[in-house]
């Protein structure tokens, strides 16, 4: 696939008003409090200890099931997605308490307990844990199967990790690489692309058309 010419004019043009205006990048991301980030932290550790607990339960039921025929498997199927359903509201409620507290601006200098670094890392073993379930839904159930079942839980990763890039520049970025990593290996890639793609045009753009990337990039 190769960008037209005028794309890739607009694209340069785009960078060096980013680089020309350094300024107003570096206030927009110091008005984010050490408040907001230590009370994302700390929502983050109640996510993981609900998505354990979730996990264990989605291995158990697994586990406890036979899934040797295709009709096993689809019983399997449905014992788990009430479970993964618990999993997307667990996600989706904790990205609504994170951006009320992206509203929690810094009036001054504040002490941080956790660094952008430390969210980061929180944020990475959140996705591990979550690809820990997939992988092992991938190994009984098959692609086909968990590619429905997981869908929603994916969506609501990715707009947890697009939330907790409002506060952490670039954690999106490198969270969803990891996370690209270790789900194209299981097959999964394309539904995750399709999802990441989907988000990064809502944020630099919005809108159904795909945001300013989407409507950028010639089709493949």
């Amino acid at each position: 696939m190769k960008l037209s010419t005028i794309t890739l004019f607009f694209l340069g043009g785009l960078s060096t008003s980013i680089i020309a205006s350094p300024v107003a990048v570096v206030h927009a991301r110091a008005a984010v409090s050490a408040a907001a980030i230590d009370d994302a932290a700390r929502k983050l550790d109640a996510l993981q200890a609900k998505v354990q607990t979730l996990s264990a339960s989605i291995n158990q039921t697994v586990a406890s099931m036979p899934a040797t025929t295709d009709a096993e498997k689809d019983k399997v199927a449905e014992a788990v997605a009430p479970q993964l359903k618990e999993l997307e509201a667990a996600l989706t409620e904790t990205t609504a308490l994170i951006k009320n507290a992206q509203n929690k601006r810094s009036a001054g200098i504040e002490a941080r307990s956790c660094s952008d670094s430390c969210l980061t890392s929180k944020a990475n073993g959140l996705v591990s844990m979550i690809t820990g379930t997939v992988t092992g839904l991938v190994g009984t159930l098959g692609v086909g199967r968990v590619t429905v079942l997981v869908k929603p839980v994916l969506t609501a990763v990715t707009g947890l990790l697009g939330c907790l890039d409002g506060l952490v520049s670039g954690l999106l970025n490198t969270v969803s690489g990891v996370l690209s990593g270790l789900l194209g290996s299981l097959g999964l890639g394309d539904l995750l692309g399709g999802l990441l793609g989907g988000l990064l045009g809502g944020l630099l753009g919005g809108g159904g058309g795909g945001g300013l990337i989407g409507g950028l990039l010639p089709k493949a």
